[in-house]
């Protein structure tokens, strides 16, 4: 791989990266990858998962169902409503992107 091949793969990496403004939130972008793993969870249980306090979780939360990348229902309990946490298909889109982002990167480190 010549130089400008690896200048041509860096500036899609950055293209991807821009594509998106949840690459810009760590924390947001993490909530969306445990999110892909766990499918759907509840609110307390993903407090617990990613350990991080309650109003964290709740601004980002809002932020995240803004962007169409989550969507959030209320299931009763036995005493109270329960969050119910669900990624949506743009959600696992954008999470995925952010995988094969990694993944394109790591490949060209290994190159150098």
């Amino acid at each position: 791989m010549g130089d400008e091949e690896i200048a041509k793969e860096l500036n899609e990496i950055l293209k991807l990266i821009s594509s998106t403004s949840i690459f810009s939130s760590p924390i947001r972008l993490t909530i969306l990858l445990a999110l892909l793993g766990f499918k759907e969870i509840n609110f307390t249980e993903l407090v617990k998962a990613l350990e991080i306090n309650k109003s964290t979780l709740s601004i980002n939360l809002k932020a995240l169902e803004a962007e169409g990348l989550i969507h959030i229902k209320y299931k009763m309990d036995s005493s109270r409503p329960k969050q119910i946490i669900l990624i949506t298909e743009k959600g696992q889109e954008v999470a995925e992107k952010y995988l094969l982002i990694l993944e394109k990167y790591k490949k060209l480190l290994d190159y150098l």
